[in-house]
């Protein structure tokens, strides 16, 4: 973006249409490979694929909108995928094992550490109040208000959403919630909640996440005027340097 975009504006169009094309693409097929995934680490990985491919559609717009959104999601998913890999990292230090099907029912056990992880798992499905909401929201309406992308990409996008929070709400009740059960009985003793290292941890990027979601104008402000100005210069010198190449 800092880079390519600039060299290149003309780029910016004539790829602009492939490069809608991948981010569709990488949201969906992410999506559901994170559906199929009985490792959480694995599973979150795959999440991350599928948030990148929000940043290359919001890029591939060619709007404000959708430049802000692209920057605004590089800098929501670097907190939150923080977060996640964090709430896995708490769990396999103490059992050595990250498969969705050897737990249930952890909020029984660790109820501050399950607290946590749904806030995270929440704030990576892009629900109002965390920072992805309003990352995804300015891609999608990028999405939509471009005039080089056919309106079926914002859609496949906006389905992305949906995919993205069956997933995480499928693992939320599946791991956090119901019975509690273990595969191996002996983990029981090792399941501890949450230690001062780990809240010290993961408190302040839980906090950046929804200050990020409540108050999007600290960053807003930051980044709007500068990606303003580069979606003009694409438009201006792109379309002349894209033209007489052409002809």
């Amino acid at each position: 973006m800092r880079t390519a975009y600039s060299i290149f504006p003309e780029g910016a169009f004539h790829y602009g249409f492939g490069m809608g094309v991948m981010g569709v693409c990488a949201i969906i097929y992410a999506a559901l490979n994170a559906l199929a995934m009985q490792d959480l680490k694995r599973m979150i990985a795959y999440s991350s694929i599928a948030h990148m491919g929000f940043v290359l559609l919001g890029l591939a717009s060619l709007t404000p909108e959708g430049m802000i959104g692209a920057l605004y999601q590089m800098v929501s998913h670097g907190l939150i995928a923080s977060l996640l890999f964090g709430v896995v990292g708490a769990l396999q230090a103490r059992t050595q094992d990250r498969l969705i099907e050897n737990y249930s029912g952890l909020a029984t056990s660790m109820p501050y550490y399950t607290t946590i992880a749904v806030m995270r798992f929440f704030s990576a499905l892009g629900l109002p109040s965390f920072s992805s909401f309003v990352a995804e929201l300015l891609v999608l309406l990028g999405a939509f208000q471009a005039s080089s992308l056919p309106k079926w990409m914002g859609m496949i996008g906006a389905a992305g959403i949906l995919l993205n929070a069956v997933y995480f709400v499928w693992t939320i009740q599946r791991v956090f919630f119901g019975d509690f059960s273990l595969r191996y009985p002996s983990w029981q003793p090792v399941l501890q909640d949450l230690n001062a290292r780990e809240y010290i941890l993961f408190i302040p990027l839980l906090l950046l996440v929804l200050l990020l979601g409540i108050c999007p104008q600290l960053l807003l402000d930051l980044v709007t005027e500068s990606a303003n100005q580069l979606v003009t210069r694409i438009h201006i010198i792109g379309r002349e340097n894209l033209e007489a190449i052409l002809h």
